[in-house]
C-alpha cells in the first residue's frame, strides 16, 4: 500500500483538546482506520478504502500497512474531530499484549497533540476491546 493508494502517517496535532462527552460508538464503523506503530513511524489507513475493495477480504489489514515488517503495536481508530481521536488496539497480528501496552500506546497519541479516548484492554480475554465492547475512557 502507498500514499497514492490512502496511506498516510501520523503527525502531531494541534493541541490537547478538552474531553467532553463520552461518544457513543457503533460497532465496525465504516470510517474507522487502522494504525501501526512501527520502530520509525506510525501508517494509518482507512480500513474501507478504495484499496482495500480489491482485495480478498474487501478492506485492508494492518498487514497492508507494515507490508509484513515488524511493528510494536496496531489497532483502530476514529478521528472524532480535528484533535480528538478514539483508539483501539484490535488488530489480530499487532494488537498491543496487556493493559499497561494498551495505555502506554494511548498516552504516545495524547502526547503527540490529541485528546484521546481509548477503548482499553480486557484483562479477562487478554484482547484489546473493540469498537462496540465497552465506552471508551478518557486519557488523561
Amino acid at each position: 500500500m502507498s500514499v497514492a493508494d490512502g496511506l498516510g502517517f501520523w503527525t502531531d496535532g494541534p493541541t490537547t483538546a478538552e474531553k467532553g462527552d463520552v461518544p457513543a460508538i457503533e460497532p465496525n464503523p465504516s470510517n474507522a482506520y487502522l494504525w501501526v506503530v512501527r520502530p520509525s513511524d506510525v501508517p494509518f489507513a482507512l480500513e474501507n478504502c478504495e484499496f482495500g475493495t480489491e482485495l480478498e477480504s474487501g478492506r485492508i489489514k494492518h498487514s497492508n500497512l507494515t507490508g509484513g515488517a515488524v511493528a510494536h503495536c496496531g489497532g483502530e481508530l476514529l478521528i472524532r474531530d480535528g484533535d480528538t481521536i478514539i483508539l483501539t488496539g484490535a488488530s489480530g497480528r499487532y494488537g498491543p499484549s496487556s493493559a499497561v501496552e494498551m495505555l502506554a500506546v494511548a498516552k504516545a497519541f495524547r502526547d503527540s497533540g490529541y485528546g484521546v479516548w481509548s477503548l482499553g484492554f480486557s484483562d479477562e480475554t487478554a484482547t484489546a476491546f473493540r469498537f462496540g465492547d465497552r465506552n471508551p475512557d478518557w486519557i488523561e
